[in-house]
C-alpha cells in the first residue's frame, strides 16, 4: 500500500503543480490590466505560479531539469533551426493576415521586450508546464500545455481598453496551433531552447518595428 501511494504521488503531484501554475498565470493575465481594486489579484496569481514552481524545484530536481534547459546536442541544434524557421514563417503569415506587410521595416525599441516575453512564455509553458504534465504521456502533455498557454492568452486579452476589438477565435486558434508545434519541438529535442528560439523569432517578425509596448504589456 505504501509503495502504491508513493508511486501515485510521484505521478500526480507534478500534474497538480502544472495545473496550479497555469491557473495562477490565468489569474495574472485576467486582472493585470484591471486597475484597482482588482489588479492585486494579478499579483496573487503570479505568486501562486511562483510557489508552484518553487515546490517543484524543492522536490523534483534542479532548474535545468525542471525547465528543460539541458545542454545542447546535435538534435537540439537541428531543432533550433526548425524552431527559427517556423517562427519566421508563422510571423510572416500573421503579418500577412493582419495586412501590415510580410516583414517589419525596421527594429524598434519594443522588440527586445517582445522577444523576452516570448522566451519567458516558452520556458514556463513548454519547459515547466509541459514537463510536469509528462506523467500523463508526451502527447497529452503537449496538448494540455498548448491549452494552458491558449487560456492564458485569452485571459490576457479578455479586458481590452475601450474601442479595441479582439477576435478571440483567431487568437485561440493561432496560439493553440503554435503551442502544438512548439510543444512538438520541445518533445523531439527534449529541450526548451528550440521553442524559445521559435517564439523569439516570431515576436521579432511580428513586433519588429514597434517603438512602444502595446496595451496588453503595460497598461
Amino acid at each position: 500500500m505504501f509503495e502504491f501511494q508513493t508511486t501515485k504521488d510521484r505521478t500526480y503531484r507534478p500534474v497538480l503543480e502544472a495545473a496550479v501554475a497555469s491557473a495562477g498565470m490565468g489569474l495574472f493575465g485576467l486582472f493585470v490590466h484591471s486597475g484597482l481594486p482588482w489588479v492585486p489579484l494579478s499579483g496573487a496569481g503570479l505568486l501562486v505560479t511562483v510557489l508552484a514552481i518553487a515546490h517543484s524545484l524543492r522536490d523534483g530536481g534542479g532548474p535545468a531539469e525542471i525547465f528543460a534547459l539541458l545542454p545542447p546536442s546535435r538534435r537540439v541544434a537541428f531543432t533550433l533551426g526548425l524552431g527559427c524557421a517556423f517562427g519566421a514563417a508563422f510571423g510572416i503569415l500573421f503579418r500577412v493576415y493582419q495586412d501590415v506587410g510580410a516583414l517589419p521595416t525596421g527594429l524598434g525599441r519594443f522588440v527586445s521586450i517582445a522577444a523576452a516575453i516570448g522566451a519567458a512564455e516558452e520556458v514556463l509553458f513548454r519547459g515547466y508546464v509541459q514537463g510536469r504534465l509528462r506523467p500523463l504521456g508526451r502527447i497529452a502533455a503537449m496538448i494540455l500545455a498548448a491549452v494552458a498557454h491558449t487560456l492564458y492568452k485569452l485571459a490576457l486579452f479578455a479586458l481590452p481598453p475601450e474601442g479595441i476589438l479582439i477576435n478571440y477565435e483567431v487568437l485561440a486558434i493561432w496560439t493553440f496551433i503554435g503551442g502544438l508545434i512548439f510543444g512538438g519541438l520541445r518533445e523531439f529535442s527534449d529541450n526548451v531552447l528550440p521553442p524559445v528560439s521559435g517564439h523569439v523569432v516570431f515576436d521579432i517578425v511580428v513586433y519588429g518595428q514597434r517603438a512602444h509596448a502595446p496595451w496588453w504589456v503595460w497598461s
